[in-house]
């Protein structure tokens, strides 16, 4: 037992050496830095904590303790789950500024190579645990606190949009504040404007304030990076449509339907496309398409309209039969067979329907 703690000691010694070969100290911060290093390995956290505190006085930039005290801090925010924001800013600061200072050295060995790799790593584990509990906070109703906490992250790595991201949420939905949402989310685009989710969550942001033209804006810079998402093609197309550009929104449809014919989403879009454009033989055949692949009281109810438009009472007995078949509670469907036996002088027909539209009344 002797023997060990002696070796124990003796590489403590070797180490403090090593690492004050290029770092300064006074003859009584080596001791201390020795003794926190021997508190270290014995896992008295609390011992060396406070020795390693002593060595950063005498030499605030000691790459070795400012590490330990990171390690520390992690380890607390572990142990302290009440504490866990504070510990963790800690530690992040902490390999923040031990790093800086180890990148710093003009030859650098291996062996601090690998302790940089390590505390980015863990630098990393120390600014996720701190956004886990903005989320945690936010989930359970504590917006201040969440805000509090992703104001704070946010403010640690500029380069993450994570936080900025989370705040701009909370700005929208919870506090109903779009100008503050809006420019959080223009200060991430700012970051990456080439950011495909990103310029989509702009653009269904602006797409939800009704403002379609900066919501285009957006849409389009997606297209151009991914020119088949669906999605981004139907929030464009449906932007065009609203403004009214029926034509750019019928191009960017029918790139959906290229892509995915039996897209219902798109089919019924079409179909509006169609309307707006006066092109009823159109929106016939798209409702055509629709009712293949689904049963709606509100298709057949125009498909039969444009059915008697065309003077197709053929086609016109079909879908209200089908119309029938589907809802039999339907009066209007019975009506519209009425009239299709009417206009191709089906007797037996209108008789029967006459008799079950009776029936109904």
């Amino acid at each position: 037992m002797n023997r060990f703690i002696i070796f124990t000691m003796v590489l403590a010694m070797l180490l403090t050496a090593c690492a004050t070969s290029r770092q300064k100290l006074s003859p009584q911060a080596r001791v201390d830095l020795m003794t926190a290093n021997e508190a270290y390995t014995r896992q008295n956290v609390e011992e060396a904590e406070q020795y390693y505190k002593l060595v950063l006085e005498d030499n605030p930039d000691y790459a070795h303790a400012l590490r330990r005290m990171g390690d520390i801090s992690l380890y607390n925010g572990e142990r302290f789950a009440d504490r866990t924001v504070e510990f963790n800013k800690a530690a992040y600061e902490y390999y923040d500024k031990s790093i800086n200072v180890m990148e710093g050295f003009e030859k650098k060995k291996e062996s601090d190579m690998a302790d940089i790799r390590d505390m980015k790593r863990r630098k990393t584990s120390a600014w996720t645990r701190i956004f886990k509990e903005g989320e945690k906070q936010a989930d359970e109703g504590n917006t201040a606190e969440a805000m509090k906490i992703f104001e704070a992250v946010a403010a640690m790595d500029s380069s993450r949009v994570e936080p900025l991201i989370k705040l701009k949420t909370i700005y929208q939905k919870d506090l109903e504040d779009p100008e503050k949402a809006e420019e959080i989310l223009l200060k991430i685009y700012a970051k990456d404007p080439n950011d495909v989710l990103l310029l989509q969550e702009l653009g269904i942001f602006y797409l939800n304030q009704k403002d379609y033209a900066k919501a285009k804006t957006f849409f389009e810079q997606v297209k151009v990076l991914e020119p088949l998402n669906v999605n981004n093609l139907m929030n464009l197309s449906y932007c065009q449509f609203e403004m009214e550009d029926y034509a750019a929104a019928k191009v960017n449809n029918q790139l959906v339907l290229n892509i995915d014919p039996l897209n219902i989403d798109a089919l019924s879009d079409a179909k509006y496309i169609a309307y707006k454009q006066n092109d009823n033989a159109a929106a016939l055949e798209y409702l055509k398409q629709l009712l293949s692949q689904r049963d709606d009281d509100k298709d057949y109810q125009e498909i039969v309209i444009l059915l008697r438009e065309a003077e197709n009472y053929t086609e016109l007995i079909t879908y209200a039969t089908k119309w029938h078949r589907y809802d039999e509670t339907s009066k209007e469907a019975v009506q519209w067979l009425i009239l299709g036996a009417q206009m191709t002088n089906n007797k037996d027909m209108m008789q029967q329907y006459s008799n079950i539209l009776k029936g109904m009344e």
